[in-house]
């Protein structure tokens, strides 16, 4: 997708559909904020999530550590990068660091406004993810990484129009928290530009839940 032009100078909400835990997010989520220049960022991430991963993430890390240490004794292929996905589950997201250092230089505001409800079902069964059973048959299945394989179901979506991907009941309702929350935002800072960084899924929205909030949608790795 393009760049913002002058004719989204009046837009007032700004969609940036991410791959979470892809390797150039550093790179396009600063770019982007620089861009839009927004007085608010919402994050796609919940309070929970956050506090959750900031009191336990570091245990969790160094408890794939050891995993990966096992398996490489085994003889395993088994290197950080190869399990990037279960790193990147436990630690705090980049885009939340990123948008917090950009708030902080420009005293812009920043609201995580996904539910935790849905971060604490899953979060309550990380001793299962992070298992040296799972971690094992992630090596052996995977055959590019989750990471990569979002890039495939995003370029076929964005490029193609092709939906190869499943938009769930429980991102229905989340998205539908979420757009209820940002209204609220709008409402309360009139006249600032909102950026909502989200998983690149949400921007496909079939039931309609941001359109009152007249969204543009960014697909940022073109």
């Amino acid at each position: 997708m393009a760049r913002i032009e002058d004719r989204f100078s009046d837009s007032r909400f700004f969609m940036l559909g991410i791959i979470h835990g892809d390797a150039r997010n550093d790179t396009v989520v600063k770019r982007w904020m620089d861009d839009v220049g927004p007085g608010v960022i919402t994050l796609e991430l919940s309070p929970y999530g956050l506090a959750f991963r900031q009191e336990k993430g570091r245990a969790y890390m160094k408890r794939i550590d050891a995993i990966c240490r096992k398996l490489q004794f085994e003889g395993y292929s088994c290197t950080p990068d190869d399990l990037r996905s279960f790193y990147s589950y436990v630690s705090v997201p980049r885009e939340f660091e990123i948008a917090r250092d950009y708030c902080a230089v420009n005293s812009a505001d920043l609201y995580l406004v996904d539910m935790g409800l849905f971060s604490y079902m899953k979060l309550k069964k990380i001793d299962e993810l992070i298992s040296e059973e799972n971690i094992r048959k992630n090596l052996i299945e995977d055959t590019g990484g989750r990471s990569n394989g979002q890039k495939v179901l995003a370029g076929l979506y964005f490029r193609s129009g092709v939906s190869a991907f499943q938009y769930t009941d429980e991102m229905a309702l989340r998205d539908r928290f979420m757009s209820r929350r940002i209204t609220v935002l709008m409402r309360r800072f009139i006249g600032k530009r909102i950026l909502h960084i989200t998983g690149w899924q949400h921007l496909k929205d079939p039931f309609d839940l941001y359109t009152p909030l007249s969204p543009v949608k960014i697909y940022p790795y073109d």
